[in-house]
């Protein structure tokens, strides 16, 4: 009876160890230890003020500015979006760039500088970016673009009647006469 005994207490001690164990580890993608920032690095920038930096080039000339970052699977930055040309948005266009040609500094005053070795011709020259996802920020800008293009067709059609309407004013008025 002895015999039989002690391989069914084994048997029950290395199952209820094995249920003890599976009750007690944390799943493997869990991490417990993870740190917590609680303050901005030194340094570091948010994102949120990347977007819309001025770019600049080594002469000190505004050449764009940042419209975008994206992101590789890693979660590193790997291409910044420069929006070049155009006025207040309009007319506009994003081209994209190795993040790593980007170059970061402060000036005497301590404001953040972003420089890159192009000149605004080069930049203007380039291939435009499509982006296939499309974020708030994205869409309300071609929404901002269309607006404006439909804006300036309309002040345009008004100024013609404007124009038209001032022209048969002064025709009645030499008739009358």
């Amino acid at each position: 009876m002895k015999a039989t005994i002690i391989p069914a207490l084994a048997a029950a001690l290395i199952v209820a160890s094995a249920a003890a164990a599976a009750q007690t580890s944390p799943p493997a993608t869990q991490k417990t230890d993870a740190p917590f920032v609680t303050v901005q690095p030194e340094g570091q920038w948010l994102a949120s003020r990347f977007i819309g930096q001025v770019v600049t080039n080594h002469a000190g000339e505004a050449i764009g500015d940042i419209n975008d970052l994206l992101f590789d699977r890693s979660g590193r930055i790997s291409t910044a979006v420069i929006g070049v040309g155009g006025f207040l948005g309009m007319g506009e266009k994003s081209v994209a760039i190795p993040f790593d040609s980007l170059s970061f500094s402060t000036d005497a005053k301590g404001k953040r500088v972003v420089t890159i070795e192009l000149s605004k011709e080069r930049l203007e020259a380039a291939p435009s970016f499509k982006a296939t996802e499309k974020s708030f920020y994205i869409r309300a800008k071609e929404k901002a673009g269309e607006i404006g293009q439909k804006t300036g067709t309309k002040a345009g059609e008004l100024r013609d009647k404007a124009v038209k309407k001032i022209e048969d004013m002064r025709g009645e008025r030499s008739e009358s006469k």
